[in-house]
């Protein structure tokens, strides 16, 4: 086995390279602290809650010296690397040997050439008191010394995975953007120049009128309903009629604004699915974004919730409070407020959200593209549960990071 540190500066140092070769490596369960009184006259305690307060961890390794110099400059550089204030992360080293059985006689010498070492999946912040040194005797004219030390954990009484950045981006297509809003009643009928009214300007129809500009490409598409027919015209700035035309809505209709286009209208039937985008592109349908249910069916649509799961492998639970993690939530859309769910904790923002915005969650500080957002919010914070879903929900669709993600083991 060995042993890797890693000083809080980055760098990163073995025991074998101090010709240390660790042979036991123990590590303790967290040990418990509780809060309790005990009342006169009253039997047993009125406890409080208990808490996990340090761990520790028990090493012991051998070296060998060729001379008492040699023995002296290794126990200084020994103690140089483990005494340090600050703390570091240990990682223990496992070894597999790459020959698993041998016959007797079927080779000679070179074992510890044969082993090699693989990190452990996790680590822990530490200090130690002092590394003990003991010399166990003198071994074919060398010094053999054994190596003791016992290790506190500093920050989280915890076995710590490396930090990393999680993403969860769910594979959202190009869906376009409906210039249709569906708003459930019809807008009414439109009067031509002439006073009249437009005899494809029935009561059965949806009318929807956008501004345009001359050679603009606009297209339509869309399921059939009704009498399965759009009718689409371009009206100069006066209002007068530029272009009219019937289209059978199960078809692909591409038009150009003409000269002098200010205005084009398309009537549909109100239960036909008919989508306008601007452009030469049609994509599949969808609801314009400012449709009251355009939300849900974006997440009902295009977000997988089966990877909308945070991938917590660890056995104790992760407090945001206590590690560090912070949510970073991107939005895609606009909204009145945001509510984001890591199974029934609830985080809630009472003010605007905008396509764009980027919230920074940290359980103590919130922050909406960089400004503090704390008096708009319920202060909620996260907690990583182990052998739960940790299920991200959210009423407004964007994209969430995790940053600094660990699993903490017991």
């Amino acid at each position: 086995m060995d042993l890797l540190i890693e000083k809080l500066d980055g760098s990163r140092y073995y025991l074998s390279q101090y010709k240390v070769l660790i042979t036991d490596f123990e590590e303790s369960a967290p040990s418990v602290t509780r809060n309790s009184k005990q009342l006169d006259q009253r039997n047993g305690n009125i406890d409080f809650g208990g808490w996990h307060t340090d761990k520790t961890i028990n090493i012991t390794g051998y070296y060998r010296a060729d001379d008492m110099d040699e023995e002296e400059t290794l126990r200084e550089k020994l103690y140089a690397l483990l005494s340090d204030p600050d703390g570091y992360y240990i990682t223990q080293l496992k070894t597999t040997p790459s020959v698993a059985m041998e016959r007797p006689g079927e080779t000679s010498g070179g074992y510890y050439d044969k082993l090699s070492n693989y990190p452990s999946h996790k680590r822990f912040l530490v200090y130690t008191e002092a590394a003990e040194l003991e010399l166990v005797g003198n071994v074919n004219g060398t010094l053999l010394y054994k190596l003791t030390a016992e290790f506190k954990t500093i920050k989280l009484p915890y076995g710590e995975s490396v930090p990393h950045d999680l993403d969860f981006k769910p594979n959202v297509p190009y869906i376009g953007r409906n210039l249709i809003v569906r708003k459930g009643e019809l807008v009414g009928q439109m009067v031509g120049q002439d006073g009249q009214i437009s005899p494809w300007d029935s009561a059965t129809l949806t009318p929807v009128i956008i501004k345009v500009t001359p050679g603009e490409q606009l297209t339509m598409s869309g399921t059939a309903g009704g009498d399965n027919t759009f009718r689409y015209a371009f009206y100069d700035a006066a209002g007068k009629t530029l272009m009219r035309s019937i289209k059978d809505s199960r078809l692909v209709t591409t038009v150009t604004a003409p000269e002098g286009a200010a205005t084009f209208r398309i009537s549909y039937p109100k239960e036909a699915q008919v989508k306008l985008e601007r452009g030469n592109i049609a994509t599949d349908w969808s609801p314009a974004p400012e449709d009251p249910g355009y939300n849900k069916w974006y997440l009902d649509t295009y977000y997988n919730t089966d990877s909308l799961f945070i991938p917590y492998a660890g056995t104790v639970p992760c407090n945001q409070l206590e590690q560090g993690f912070a949510i970073e939530m991107t939005a895609k859309d606009a909204s009145s407020s945001l509510s984001l769910k890591i199974d029934d904790t609830e985080l809630t923002y009472s003010g605007a959200v905008a396509s764009g915005d980027v919230f920074k969650l940290s359980g103590f500080s919130y922050t909406q593209n960089g400004l503090s957002i704390v008096s708009k919010t319920n202060k909620a914070y996260f907690i990583l549960q182990p052998d739960k879903s940790n299920r991200i929900t959210c009423n407004v669709p964007g994209t969430v990071r995790i940053i600094g993600f660990q699993n903490l083991y017991a």
